[in-house]
């Protein structure tokens, strides 16, 4: 007959609770949750009306940037195509060729609610996509602000954090995360008017190239705020 110990039997129950909260804790890690994202243009149709292009979207791991850097120069891999001409076909075949460990998911977003065909989206429309993420991972993307040279809208290039500090999944307005980049690919002439600029430009890619660094616009022209063109939602799928 065997009798344990006491102190045999406190490690033993001391290990068992150890490992379940383990095994607790790493299932929650593992937890995998789905968000609807809604990029609305809640713009107002003024003499030039804030355009969107269509764009990529990214689910990155923690303290990663797969997009671009901030006072770098552009990767080269298609954030210039967005910027300049609101193109999302290179970045997308460059994020499917590269197999980054940094990305959790991706994919392209460019056909309007309630549309048939991709195409930009004016204010009053939107589009939607569907991310899946656990906790430790961040939502990026990249849209044109059209009418521009080479300016985009993104979060911070390390991205929206999806879950909370108690690992609850984020919902609700992420509007203000955002910010207007300027990635350093094309002299930018004034928003709205400039030659270089589509829908004005007389084909793609079209423009001086500046040669600078992805950083936030001051150019010394005027841009509206945020907040009142774009707005984005989170919103996570029971």
């Amino acid at each position: 007959m065997f009798t344990a110990c006491t102190n045999d039997t406190e490690a033993i129950a001391s290990e068992a609770g150890t490992s379940e909260e383990a095994a607790r804790k790493a299932n929650e890690n593992n937890a995998f949750t789905t968000f609807k994202v809604t990029i609305a243009n809640i713009g107002a149709e003024t003499t030039y009306p804030t355009v969107l292009s269509p764009g990529v979207f990214v689910v990155q791991k923690k303290n990663t940037m797969p997009l671009f850097m901030a006072w770098e120069a552009d990767y080269g891999e298609g954030v210039e195509g967005i910027a300049e001409d609101g193109n999302p076909s290179m970045l997308h075949e460059s994020l499917s060729n590269a197999a980054n460990p940094d990305l959790r998911s991706f994919g392209v977003f460019n056909t309007p609610v309630g549309a048939d065909m991709p195409s930009p989206i004016t204010p009053g429309n939107s589009y939607e996509f569907y991310v899946t993420a656990k906790h430790n991972d961040y939502l990026n993307f990249v849209t044109m602000y059209a009418q521009s040279n080479d300016i985009f809208i993104a979060p911070e290039a390390m991205g929206i954090a999806l879950f909370d500090d108690n690992k609850m999944p984020i919902s609700g307005d992420v509007s203000m995360y955002l910010s207007l980049w300027d990635a350093g690919t094309e002299v930018n002439e004034e928003p709205g008017i400039g030659p270089n600029q589509a829908p004005r430009q007389s084909a793609p890619n079209t423009g001086e190239d500046e040669n600078g660094v992805v950083r936030m616009v001051d150019d010394g022209f005027t841009y509206p705020e945020i907040a009142d063109f774009i707005q984005v939602t989170v919103t996570p799928m029971e």
